[in-house]
């Protein structure tokens, strides 16, 4: 079960290791780092209800996953699926943090050797490493769907689309991603940018250049309505030089928004500008807005404009209370949640953290064991679960936060190349070089509903000031199994979380710890028995330093 907020502070705490707890129970040091949610003005599972269902996500080019003129993208939603429709949008600088160039016109294409996707470069150009790409995997539906050019749809530099939605609606909000291999079969280059436009009657897609569509060219087509996308045009009063910057409520402030673009030639089949280049997204910290640019730096023209499919911001922080009705397994190891951005989502990111106390009640419940996430498939819905598979207690309480998707919110899976003895390292453009990073860490045993691995160990984190790497290591030295999988969120950026207030490291001194705990002192969970708190065990917040709380 879960219970809805009506109370405000949430909090989270992330202790020693960039957001580590290296409790020891007793005056050694220990450090986490906590994030405070306060009030809220809206429900935020209400906030962007109307975005279209489906995945959202960032993917970043590395030198472990670039092979050539391709990256390839390692994803539950997408691994073994040659038939994935998804959206892909260059990022320049995911969270507002450093920044990439790509001017070449991409795609994607499916690999049936590695069964994974990649986005390539159409022109064979060497993928840059750090090159960032927004990601969109819809809901099935009669609104997404495969375009192929054919002789009989084809006329010079366009590909006409024949479809319900599309026909006679000039005001269609049309998405589209070149895709080299539908189905993972054959291929055809396209090396050209692209758009969508127009023609009178029915909505086209077509080389900016001019240059003739290629017979069997593939489009993934994605077709939104009014309130999950809007349209952007560039003007004198919004464009600066190659960018031109957009103003929705939804992006403005949110650095780690994940959202897709598409060219649109005519808006409503009115006018007509063409802009001949490869487009990206970046996110100007000064003014808090994201925009859209020219990868060339060309300037960006007066009339060109976009569709714009706006973030999914939909996010809750609950308490769910373990009981006889919602524990199961064959040693009751696990007690179901039910809750409706949970269920039926294999793909969910979530984030635990264990309550002994909801709302400041005078008892608890302990439950001493390393604990995780998985979602059983019969039952499409998320549990919680003790690694060691012994029995959960009834009565033993968790804070759930589910926060939006974002640049910041991914998960880390250990494998045979970043795994070493009990530590299995991160590579990811918010964490890397940044010692003082704020992480919140949740072990999953099955993202996306497939496999399953157990790491019956308490976890930590800290900052490798050898590779500039935050790293998740088990406190017990204990050896990290690969394919052990970890839901992952960097509090970079609280504006997404309708309730949130601050983010911080606490560390555990003689003075604020007794026995087994360590006592907070912060205003926003001060005399605030309701405030949700999320930890995470930091070894050494900024780098610097190290202790061990091998316990759970």
């Amino acid at each position: 079960m879960y219970q809805s907020k009506i109370y405000r502070p949430t909090l989270w705490l992330t202790t020693a290791v960039t957001a580590f707890v290296v409790a020891t129970g007793g005056p050694a040091p220990s450090r986490k780092a906590v994030l405070a949610i306060t009030e809220e003005t809206t429900s935020p599972s209400s906030v962007a209800a109307s975005s279209l269902p489906g995945v959202h996500f960032l993917h970043v080019a590395t030198s472990a996953n670039i092979s050539g003129h391709s990256t390839y993208i390692d994803h539950p939603a997408l691994n073994g699926n040659p038939g994935a429709i998804f959206l892909v949008t260059q990022n320049w600088n995911p969270g507002g943090v450093g920044g990439t160039y790509n001017s070449n016109p991409i795609g994607v294409w499916y690999n049936a050797l590695q069964n994974k996707w990649a986005v390539f470069n159409q022109n064979l150009a060497a993928m840059p490493p750090g090159a960032a790409f927004n990601v969109f995997v819809p809901a099935a539906g009669s609104h997404v769907f495969v375009h192929t050019a054919t002789a009989g749809n084809i006329s010079g530099n366009s590909t006409m689309i024949d479809h319900p939605l599309l026909n006679n609606n000039p005001n269609a909000l049309v998405l589209v991603t070149q895709n080299f291999n539908p189905g993972g079969g054959g291929g055809t280059y396209n090396n050209k940018h692209i758009g969508v436009w127009y023609t009178g009657t029915k909505w086209a897609i077509f080389n900016q250049d001019l240059a003739a569509m290629p017979t069997n060219a593939s489009f993934n087509v994605v077709v939104a309505g009014s309130t999950a996308a809007v349209v952007h045009t560039a003007t004198a009063e919004n464009s600066s030089a190659q960018s031109t910057f957009i103003d929705h409520p939804l992006l403005n402030g949110n650095p780690n928004a994940i959202f897709a673009v598409t060219p649109n030639w005519n808006p409503g089949g009115v006018g007509g500008t063409y802009n001949n280049r490869a487009i990206g997204v970046f996110y100007l910290n000064a003014v808090k807005r994201w925009a859209v640019f020219n990868q060339n730096l060309e300037s960006m023209p007066a009339g060109a404009s976009f569709n714009v499919l706006l973030p999914d911001t939909r996010a809750d922080v609950f308490v769910h209370t373990a009981t006889a009705g919602n524990t199961a397994g064959a040693s009751n190891q696990y007690t179901f949640i039910d809750h409706p951005m949970l269920n039926n989502n294999p793909n969910a990111v979530f984030f635990v953290t264990q309550n002994w106390n909801p709302n400041g009640a005078s008892s608890g419940t302990y439950n001493d064991r390393p604990i995780g996430v998985f979602y059983a498939n019969t039952a499409q819905k998320w549990a919680i679960f003790n690694q060691s598979v012994t029995a959960m207690p009834a009565g033993a309480d968790f804070n759930v936060l589910i926060p939006p998707p974002g640049a910041n919110v991914f998960i880390h899976t250990a494998t045979a190349g970043n795994t070493t003895g009990h530590v299995t390292r991160m590579d990811h453009p918010l964490l890397n070089n940044n010692p003082n990073a704020k992480v919140l860490v949740t072990q999953s045993w099955n993202p996306g509903g497939i496999g399953g691995t157990y790491n019956n160990h308490p976890i930590g984190v800290y900052f490798s000031s050898v590779s500039n790497r935050w790293i998740i290591f088990n406190q017990d030295i204990a050896t990290m199994p690969v394919d052990a999988s970890f839901n992952v969120m960097v509090l970079n950026d609280l504006t997404a979380l309708p309730w949130s207030e601050d983010a911080f490291v606490h560390t555990a001194t003689s003075a604020n710890t007794t026995g087994n705990w360590t006592a907070l002192n912060h205003p926003l969970t001060n005399g605030v028995p309701p405030a949700f708190v999320f930890i995470t065990d930091n070894w050494n917040p900024g780098g610097v330093g190290g202790t061990y709380n091998n316990h759970n």
